[in-house]
């Protein structure tokens, strides 16, 4: 008699000769350091791992799967039962062949297109002001903390708080690495690694927290006010200015396995189009602006204008929410093999005032950036996560893993801006803090 366990729709024992293949070929050290032998090794252990934790009671529902992503392959790299080629091959999926620039724009351009235009108008005017806001406070109040606890109020703001909130290693990180050994002197390298280690640490929150908030915001949508959590990927708490009609409902939301091939083919292209046009306005256009801001732009002008027909927008949407099913799983093992250092986070066992600021940081940012982005008409949640969660995550794979663990991948554009805009605001914020106190 046949088995009836599948994972995600394959036979379980068929899944188990894909994993015990990969992991003999892993072992023998013949996965090739390319797109075909990273996707076979974080694929496998993504879908795997994320099978795990989706099928978990109780746990399931705050992100267990994710977590699992997340954690569980840098744990078997850290204990030295998985070969360091793995993490070589996962670390050149990020920074050698560069899939982000693969994942990322679809998901980018499937989320804008896809959206309602109401809803797109009133969120992105009311966003920017709490996002500005959420740095200033939750750094200083962040520093405030760590007077209190004997940290001190400059370090904490300058080593903790601020790359955290400058959203990643190389656009946060490195840069107030060497800004800080210019203002106060010191090795860069060894600034870095202190900076390093709190945006790792941050990261791993960040994921934690946005579990929490959807489980709860699942549970109870009005858990101690009113509009706590969105649901169906509502974002603004005053629902006269963005409902849709049943019929823009049928065009907008679709059964994901109602998707054809033709589909995702046109939202691909539409995909390439707009990422190689915004590789071109960043290439033409002084300021020295990330493409991806000018992907957002360019997707909103389209958006707004109306010019793109829904099914075109529709289409693009499959594509989006194709890359964010399939792929996220793989990205996240991807990150916890190439990008997450185990060892790093574990040495800030050491120092608990350090390892508390970092938690309290991550903490105090989602707090407020709820709070401010509720002021301004959203829902906590998912202001918490857009404005707070946003700036606090590893750049634009933490926005996906937050996203993934928080399961509201539409709201990536937000997270998107906020990483950009909002690290260049906090990398202004932070010259001008260690020019004067450094």
């Amino acid at each position: 008699m046949k088995s009836k366990l599948t994972v995600n729709g394959m036979p379980a024992l068929l899944f188990l000769f894909v994993f015990l293949a990969v992991m003999v070929g892993a072992y023998m050290g013949i996965i090739p350091d390319n797109m075909g032998g990273a996707f076979s090794v974080c694929l496998v252990f993504g879908v795997g791992l994320m099978w795990v934790g989706d099928n978990v009671p109780v746990l399931k529902d705050f992100g267990l799967g994710t977590i699992l992503c997340v954690l569980v392959p840098s744990i078997l790299l850290y204990l030295g039962l998985l070969p360091q080629q793995l993490a070589d091959i996962s670390k050149n999926f990020f920074s050698g062949y560069d899939f982000t620039s693969f994942l990322v724009p679809g998901l980018l351009v499937g989320s804008l297109l896809a959206m309602d235009r109401r809803t797109l108008v009133n969120a992105g005017v009311r966003f920017i002001l709490p996002m500005i806001f959420t740095v200033v406070l939750a750094t200083v109040i962040s520093g405030a903390i760590g007077a209190l606890m004997g940290y001190g109020f400059v370090p904490s703001v300058l080593y903790i708080a601020g790359p955290i909130l400058g959203s990643g290693v190389s656009a946060s990180a490195v840069p107030l690495s060497e800004i800080y050994a210019t203002y106060g002197g010191g090795d860069a390298g060894e600034i870095l690694t202190t900076l390093t280690s709190s945006v790792m640490v941050a990261n791993i929150c960040t994921i934690l927290i946005a579990c929490i908030l959807a489980a709860i915001g699942k549970k109870n949508p009005n858990f101690i006010m009113k509009g706590f959590a969105g649901m169906d990927g509502k974002l603004l708490r005053k629902e006269a200015k963005i409902n849709v009609t049943e019929e823009e409902k049928k065009e907008i939301v679709r059964d994901s396995n109602s998707t054809t091939f033709r589909e995702l083919q046109i939202g691909f292209l539409l995909t390439c189009g707009i990422f190689v046009a915004g590789k071109i306005c960043a290439k033409i256009i002084p300021g020295g602006l990330n493409f991806y801001l000018y992907m957002i732009l360019i997707a909103v002008v389209l958006k707004l204008t109306n010019v793109i027909p829904s099914d075109v927008c529709n289409a693009s949407g499959a594509w989006g929410n194709f890359m964010g099913k399939i792929m996220t799983p793989c990205t996240l093992c991807a990150i916890s093999l190439g990008v997450l250092k185990l060892g790093s986070v574990i040495e800030l066992f050491s120092n608990p005032s350090y390892l508390i600021l970092c938690i309290l940081c991550v903490v105090v940012t989602a707090i407020v950036a709820g709070l401010l982005c509720y002021a301004f008409g959203f829902y906590f949640v998912e202001g918490a996560i857009m404005a707070g969660l946003g700036l606090a995550d590893m750049g634009g794979t933490g926005d996906v893993a937050v996203l993934s663990a928080a399961r509201r991948m539409e709201l990536l554009p937000f997270l998107t801006i906020c990483t950009r805009i909002g690290g260049a605001i906090n990398m202004v914020w932070l010259t001008f803090l260690a020019s004067h106190f450094l």
